[in-house]
């Protein structure tokens, strides 16, 4: 009975050992897409509520024009400013090829109006957005978990948002109150603009958090 007994507890152990070694999966905040959170809840993801929360972001659906505003760095709706946060914050966003089918447009369009669309898709991708083709979703979140993203990318968010403080014929008067408003990513660079007035605390801010003074 010692001998069951020992034999059991020997079994539980290595179990309780294969599930510590067990890699923990990412956390995934979802927009768009009823039957998403089912089908990563099946694959062992745990699907949070809170976008502040997830270490992924995945958008199944999202409106054509929301996409036009993302690359402006115009938020408007609430999950356009999740995804420009999560972008911001470093987290890895995943978007579903079809909610910005662009290619649906290729022949109707006239040509400069689709390299415009072609244009704004890049500057998109270039921000961090990761577009999936379908059946590629589990095998993109299960290749890396939420990654810092490339200097490249964080330089291009910082620079299109300080374009956004330029305000031709009168000067812009920049504080740390407004850069941290901004929520300008570390390692990043900041161009400052003809006309704009930049105070010596939110220089001193901009050295605090690794980002390159561009002037």
């Amino acid at each position: 009975m010692e001998n069951l007994d020992h034999l059991v507890d020997l079994i539980t152990d290595r179990l309780m050992e294969k599930l510590k070694k067990k890699p923990q999966k990412p956390s995934v905040y979802v927009i768009g897409g009823d039957k998403i959170p089912d089908l990563l809840e099946g694959e062992g993801f745990q699907v949070v509520k809170d976008s502040c929360t997830a270490e992924i972001v995945v958008v199944e659906t999202l409106g054509f024009d929301a996409f036009l505003r993302l690359s402006s760095l115009c938020p408007l709706a609430v999950e356009e400013a999740v995804i420009l946060k999560s972008l911001l914050k470093g987290k890895k966003v995943l978007v579903s090829d079809n909610a910005f089918a662009i290619q649906q447009y290729k022949q109707s369009s006239k040509v400069y109006l689709y390299q415009e669309l072609q244009g704004q898709r890049e500057k998109l991708i270039r921000y961090g957005l990761q577009f999936y083709k379908e059946g590629q979703l589990l095998a993109l979140l299960e290749s890396d978990q939420a990654e810092e993203p490339r200097p490249e990318v964080k330089r291009a968010v910082a620079e299109e948002v300080s374009s956004k403080t330029k305000a031709p014929g009168k000067p812009v008067l920049l504080t740390e109150k407004r850069l941290r408003e901004m929520g300008l990513p570390e390692n990043g660079s900041f161009k400052i603009e003809k006309g704009m007035i930049v105070t010596a605390l939110a220089r001193d801010y901009l050295k605090r958090q690794k980002i390159e003074i561009i002037e």
